[in-house]
């Protein structure tokens, strides 16, 4: 579950419920690859018992660049799972 604590045209921070930093620093590195984002980036208070904190800004709309960021990820997935199948 992800719970948004800032929703601003350039800027968004998404708090996950999971203390695992695997999915929001998958986002943050593809997001790092837009040009039109000017930061992203993983923080977690504590790291055993903290919740991690995805913060973006952007040059242009934030929310557009996360959505643009989790669909590059979910084609990637996608290409991933149909080569693990075919090599049954």
């Amino acid at each position: 579950m992800v719970k948004v604590i800032k929703n601003e045209a350039k800027e968004l921070q998404l708090e996950f419920e999971s203390g695992d930093l695997t999915i929001p620093d998958l986002i943050a590195a593809e997001l790092r690859d837009n040009e039109g984002v000017e930061f992203a980036g993983v923080m977690k208070d504590h790291p055993e018992i903290g919740r991690p904190l995805l913060v973006i800004k952007s040059k242009r709309s934030a929310k557009s660049d996360l959505l643009k960021a989790i669909e590059k990820l979910d084609e990637e997935f996608e290409d991933l799972k149909e080569q693990l199948s075919k090599k049954k």
